[in-house]
């Protein structure tokens, strides 16, 4: 297992970032009530990452592709495992998705990200 070790204002930054989003009937981003909780066992059985990856490719990698401007890369296993206290911290507090990238992610998809992480990211 990789982690990352980030420098402690990177992540205080990080946790400015806007809240969640919601998409209206006209398509257009709104605020809407995020409030995921970090689980707090793993359940049996523990999800892989086949099981949260259509997750990263539709919420996260459109804009994590570490190209350019772009953050970190979220596109592999391994890139996500690297990140993966960052993605359970930006998760948790619904910064991201970014309130103006015009991406929804459900609580479904919260909670399964979350609890993928909380079981030690399993691939």
């Amino acid at each position: 297992m990789r982690v990352k070790v980030l420098p402690a204002g990177l992540l205080l930054g990080l946790s400015q970032l806007p809240a969640c989003s919601s998409a209206s009937n006209d398509g257009h981003a709104t605020e809407a009530i995020c409030a995921p909780l970090a689980p707090t066992e793993c359940p049996d059985p523990a999800p892989h990452y086949p099981d949260v990856a259509p997750i990263f490719e539709q919420r996260c990698a459109s804009c994590h592709t570490g190209v350019g401007d772009a953050p970190w890369p979220l596109n592999t296993y391994e890139e996500v495992a690297d990140w993966a206290y960052v993605v359970r911290s930006q998760v948790l507090n619904c910064s991201m998705p970014p309130a103006d990238s015009g991406v929804v992610m459900l609580p479904e998809e919260r909670d399964k990200m979350l609890t993928w992480v909380r079981c030690g990211f399993p691939e």
